[in-house]
């Protein structure tokens, strides 16, 4: 994985995107329940830019300038074929990348890569440490609707949305399991951050986490740094000194005085958890569920994580936070110390001592 990062370092350092504000996404479209669409094997993505019924524009070519040929909304899935550069430079724009759909090209920085994978469910859930059935999953489709158990919601982000939706790569906590109509369903809840709801969810669409998945990487090595530089929108891994991971990532967005809203400094892993949801202001601000792979750096609360919302990355985003693409952000959590164990799938540190520093520079 180390080696692909290098390769593509200079692609990544140079191709800039669209900077944005935090939109959790939603929409009314459902995908079908049994089976996939999608050929096999297919590269998907799921529309991530504008709100329920603002449209984004399919290009005939890979430029705005270029002729509409289709329009298509938030959460729907096109089939991606290839990546390429814009055959007019966009100034509006700092990233000039498209990608060749089914449909035509879209804008890349408005597609965000997903897959459709469909799981065995479970007969039963396995047994957590204080006795009671949990499980660790993973949401494996692109998009997909859920069954609230009680009524009215107690969280904002399902009450203020039409109809609230569940997103490729967002982790939850399974605590049951059931039969209806033919189909085993999960109870899923969020464990840290969240309000009691709790959400039945067809189980092919969740993909249980594996324990050997939160294992740590590196254990044995004590030299490690991990250095976030802001203009770059560029994070390096680093053991004993020597970079063995890069890629880009979308941190917080500047300030008009030119400071930054991600804290700066050498900071601490201080708090891990494979999931957590996350909100400020209700949806005044922003308020995200199951967000996978959380690293806390900042007592303020600015972590490392994965996002589900946007396809950015490269440009500042966030409120402060460090937003990472799926595989990134797993593959720093298991890398930054300390190790979490699947039960309960959170770790506060007490002193310090044996966590990975963290070095946010301009």
């Amino acid at each position: 994985m180390e080696q692909h990062k290098f390769n593509r370092r200079d692609f990544l350092k140079y191709s800039g995107m669209l900077a944005g504000a935090l939109m959790l996404p939603r929409n009314t479209r459902l995908l079908p329940q049994a089976g996939s669409p999608y050929p096999a094997g297919a590269r998907l993505g799921r529309i991530c830019q504008g709100d329920i019924g603002a449209p984004t524009e399919i290009k005939g070519e890979p430029n705005m300038a270029s002729p509409t040929v289709g329009m298509i909304m938030r959460d729907e899935v096109v089939q991606l074929k290839q990546e390429v550069i814009a055959t007019e430079v966009d100034l509006l724009r700092f990233r000039q990348r498209w990608t060749e759909t089914d449909q035509g090209f879209i804008y890349s920085d408005y597609i965000h890569p997903v897959k459709y994978i469909l799981n065995e469910p479970l007969a039963q859930l396995p047994t957590a440490e204080n006795g009671q059935p949990g499980l660790w999953v993973q949401m494996s489709v692109p998009v997909t609707d859920f069954e609230l158990t009680q009524y009215p919601a107690a969280s904002y982000w399902i009450r203020e949305y039409a109809v609230p939706k569940l997103y490729y790569g967002q982790n939850f906590w399974a605590i049951d399991l059931r039969q209806k109509d033919g189909r085993t369903q999960y109870l899923l809840t969020q464990k840290y951050g969240a309000l009691p709801d709790k959400f039945w969810v067809d189980a092919v669409y969740c993909r249980p986490i594996s324990a050997e998945e939160l294992t740590p990487l590196s254990p044995d090595v004590r030299d490690k740094k991990m250095i976030i530089r802001m203009h770059d929108q560029s994070l390096s891994c680093y053991e004993n000194g020597k970079e063995i991971f890069y890629t880009e990532i979308s941190g917080g967005l500047q300030r008009a005085d030119g400071t930054w809203l991600t804290p700066m400094g050498q900071h601490l892993v201080w708090r891990k958890m494979v999931s957590l949801h996350m909100s400020a202001g209700g949806m005044s601000a922003f308020d995200a569920p199951g967000i996978s792979w959380t690293t806390l750096f900042d007592s303020n609360g600015a972590a490392i994580h994965y996002a589900y919302w946007h396809n950015s990355f490269g440009s500042p985003y966030s409120h402060g936070c460090i937003n990472c693409t799926l595989e990134d952000a797993h593959w720093l959590w298991r890398w930054c110390s300390p190790p979490v164990d699947y039960y309960p799938g959170e770790f506060t540190v007490a002193t310090g001592a044996n966590s990975t520093l963290i070095e946010v520079v301009a």
